[in-house]
């Protein structure tokens, strides 16, 4: 018995459906690095069984490059000759591995089906019950870790482009492509959670495209939005400010979504070093609400909304960007109360730990080291799942303010160091495949 035999029969495929995966993941290796040697690659029923049987223990090239490639492990660790009971702990212990195919197929496919139009009529009852299906998953994002939302949205979009091809109607059209948008865009905040910053880029830009087709100002800003964060994070904030603006032109915005936009811009104009604009912002997305609602950031919420706790959180990042570490620390600390209020604590495992991170940073401005490593602690013991790419990018940034030279000589500093570069191998990006895209990570976040 071997590794391979074991993952092939647990995945339930037969000599067909692994020839049609071995063709797909060798597709994906010729894209990628232009190997003839990947293209048009065969296997016969005769070496899938041999393989299985362990009589091959190294397959000739490109073999072992695709199945790597499909399985995320060596060719001689799937093929070697081993007992039922080393198999079955390999199976035990291993990582999850989130293959980025799945990311850019899906990516690729919101981008060429956001412009698509044909068909011809459905039934309401269908149309309601996929939007429902939307508002769910939208409030679900902080129940469920990144990888399992996004399987569910790409679920959703895919019945959307189904549905879109089969009516003409145009109220249903817009419907759907209202909620192709919104999961496009949910889409997008897992591919950023996950590392894949290219990806985050295509499906956000598919959810502007929707929003526009469905003529939905709520949507378009909120991922005009979007694109505002990941171009700050990828290191370009004069971009960002450019897709804030942008964002904010959009009328028909309620409350909500008003401070969230109001919050990034904040964080846009603090890495750019404009501390006024960026406290004008700041004070911006605090001020009284009122009533104005839009159906996306109020009416699907989760995902989309941005309540008080995330309008602080984000705000500590950006007194952080602008140095201010008194105005980090209170920030930060009120999201944190404001979350411990709460009767249903739903942000505990998404804003919470984003706001400790930022409250370690802050403390440690202040040289209280001991402060900052009883806050962080809790963030350090997050399983891996729930270690996205703006937590980590939170906790690097106290890895940074721990080398300043206030700590040189403090055992408690170098062993926070550690346990940081610990949690940041085993983080949720790592659980991507070969060839995955993290973004740039600095004192920011989602």
């Amino acid at each position: 018995m071997n590794l391979f035999d074991a993952l092939v029969a647990e995945s339930g495929m037969d000599f067909r459906g692994f020839l049609a995966e071995y063709r797909r993941a060798a597709a994906v290796l010729h894209e990628r690095t232009g190997d003839l040697a990947f293209r048009n690659v065969d296997l016969t029923d005769k070496s899938f069984v041999r393989w299985r049987s362990g009589q091959v223990t190294r397959p000739h090239h490109p073999a072992p490059i695709i199945l790597k490639q499909m399985f995320g492990r060596p060719a001689d660790e799937l093929l070697a000759p081993r007992s039922d009971e080393q198999v079955r702990a390999l199976l035990t212990a291993a990582e999850p591995v989130f293959d980025e195919r799945e990311l850019a197929m899906t990516a690729r496919d919101a981008r060429a089906h956001a412009a698509d139009a044909a068909a011809r009529l459905l039934p309401n009852l269908s149309l309601d019950q996929l939007e429902d299906d939307l508002v769910q998953l939208a409030r679900e994002t902080s129940a469920k870790p990144p990888h399992m939302i996004f399987m569910l949205a790409k679920e959703l979009l895919g019945v959307a482009m189904v549905q879109l091809d089969r009516t003409q109607a145009l109220s249903q059209r817009g419907r759907l492509y209202r909620v192709a948008g919104q999961a496009s865009a949910l889409l997008a905040a897992c591919a950023f959670d996950l590392g894949s910053m290219p990806q985050a880029f295509e499906l956000t830009r598919a959810a502007a495209l929707y929003g526009q087709v469905a003529e939905d100002s709520p949507l378009q800003a909120y991922a005009h939005g979007y694109l505002a964060v990941l171009y700050y994070w990828s290191g370009n904030p004069a971009q960002a400010v450019r897709k804030i603006e942008e964002a904010r032109s959009f009328s028909g915005i309620g409350a909500t979504g008003t401070a969230r936009l109001a919050a990034i811009a904040a964080r846009a104009y603090a890495h750019q070093g404009r501390a006024d604009d960026s406290h004008r912002a700041m004070a911006e997305s605090l001020a009284d609400r009122g009533r104005a609602e839009d159906d996306l950031h109020d009416g699907v919420g989760g995902e989309f909304d941005f309540d008080v706790e995330r309008v602080a959180m984000s705000n500590s990042a950006s007194f952080l960007l602008l140095r201010d570490g008194l105005g980090a620390e209170a920030s930060a600390r009120r999201s944190l109360e404001l979350i411990a209020a709460r009767t249903a604590n739903s942000d505990a495992l998404v804003v919470a730990p984003q706001a400790r991170a930022d409250l370690a940073s802050a403390l440690l401005m202040r040289s209280d080291l001991d402060g900052a490593a009883d806050v962080l602690a809790p963030v350090l013991g997050l399983p891996r799942e729930w270690r996205g790419a703006g937590l980590t990018g939170r906790v690097n940034a106290v890895r940074v303010e721990l080398a300043s030279s206030a700590f040189h000589s403090a055992q408690l500093a170098r062993d926070l160091a550690e346990q940081i570069e610990d949690f940041t191998l085993l983080a949720s990006p790592q659980t991507l495949g070969p060839g995955a895209s993290r973004p740039a990570l600095g004192a920011g976040g989602s």
